[in-house]
This record gives C-alpha cells, sequence and structure tokens, in this order.
C-alpha cells in the first residue's frame, strides 16, 4: 500500500515509538516493519533508521549490504548521518574493500553538515594526510568543531595539537584546557598526556 507523504511521518513516529516502548509494547521488530515501510516510499529519516537496525540486526537480521542500500538511499536526499555511515564503511572495509579517500570525501560531507563524529574523523584524516591532502590548520578547524559539541576525542587531539604545534602556535596553557576537557569526559589517554603537559609547563615557567 502506497501513502501520502503526509502520513509517512505518521508511520515513522509509530516505528519509533515501537523501538523505543513509547506508549506501546517496546518490539524492534514492528518497529522495523513500520520503518520499512515508510522507507521504501522515500521517507529519509526511515531510510536512515531501517539502515540502523539492519547494521546492528535489532528487529531484523542483521546485514551490512541492505544497510548500505539504505544508508545510500538517504545520503542521495542529503542525509549526513547517512553520510558518516557510508563513510565509516568505506574507512572499515566491512562490506567491500576499505577506500579512505572514499571515507574522507563522505566525512566532509556529514561533517560540513555538522555529525560531530564526522569532524572529528576527518580532523584525523587531515592531520595524517590520508585520504585527502594533509592540513594540520583544517583538521585543528574540524576539532575545534567537534570540542563545541563536546567530544572527548576531539578535546584530546586539541590539547596535542596545542603541545606540540600542530597546526597552531604551541601554548601548553591551552594544551591543558582541552585535556582537562578531555580528562572531565574519561578519555582515556587524556590522564597521561595532561601529566606530561602540565610538566612541561611547570618546568617552563620555572
Amino acid at each position: 500500500m502506497t501513502y501520502p507523504k503526509t502520513n509517512l511521518d505518521t508511520i515513522y513516529e509509530m516505528a519509533r515509538r515501537y523501538i523505543l516502548g513509547d506508549g506501546v509494547p517496546l518490539s524492534c521488530e514492528i518497529g522495523a516493519q513500520y520503518l520499512k515501510t515508510a522507507a521504501d516510499q522515500g521517507h529519509v529519516k526511515s531510510q536512515y533508521n531501517v539502515g540502523i537496525l539492519l547494521h546492528h540486526g535489532l528487529g531484523v537480521s542483521q546485514s551490512y549490504q541492505e544497510a548500505y542500500h539504505y544508508f545510500d538511499l538517504a545520503a542521495q536526499q542529503g542525509h549526513p548521518r547517512s553520510y558518516y555511515m557510508i563513510g565509516c564503511y568505506y574507512a572499515t572495509g566491512v562490506l567491500f574493500p576499505s577506500c579512505i579517500e572514499h571515507a574522507a570525501h563522505y566525512f566532509r560531507l556529514a561533517a560540513d553538515a555538522g555529525v560531530e563524529e564526522a569532524q572529528y574523523d576527518l580532523g584525523i584524516c587531515l592531520l595524517s594526510g590520508k585520504g585527502t591532502p594533509k592540513s594540520e590548520q583544517e583538521a585543528v578547524r574540524y576539532f575545534k568543531l567537534a570540542s563545541e559539541q563536546k567530544n572527548a576525542d576531539a578535546n584530546y587531539n586539541l590539547g596535542i595539537c596545542y603541545y606540540q604545534g600542530l597546526g597552531v602556535a604551541i601554548s601548553n596553557d591551552q594544551a591543558i584546557h582541552y585535556l582537562n576537557l578531555a580528562l572531565k569526559q574519561n578519555q582515556p589517554k587524556a590522564a597521561k598526556a595532561l601529566e606530561i603537559v602540565m610538566k612541561a609547563a611547570y618546568k617552563n615557567k620555572s
């Protein structure tokens, strides 16, 4: 059955309620059925979320191939998080041989649309020059965008960039600031890095 577009949002909402158990018995299986109905008629949020269910095998049989299909449909409609998931597929080689150039391309599309994880991952690509021309300054810019969204790994990397002078002028004060943010977010490498930077800062001031 084909539903008018005005009803596709309603179908999507029913899917969300079943997946979360919001006022109805929790059932990823029923939620997935609603999502697929809307997704197959072009509802972009449903396409992305069907992809997520297929990726993780929630309420449906796990299938990276089918997940990619729905992420690709949503990406064709400009869905930012679908760009990111496609980038992850290319980065990890979970479905086909890894291609960091394709991954970086999709990370940039997602990053420029505001996806925090993509901003961090693109920053890593730019810092290393893998998949995209190396630019420490651009890496710092994307790390800062992710930091503004409270990304712990971005805060850690900003701390390292300021400590080592990667894309920015060396500043122990800024390094300590960002590493403290990462530490408060339980970033696993932040404590050791902060100790090193604070010792260096103390020596410089003594």
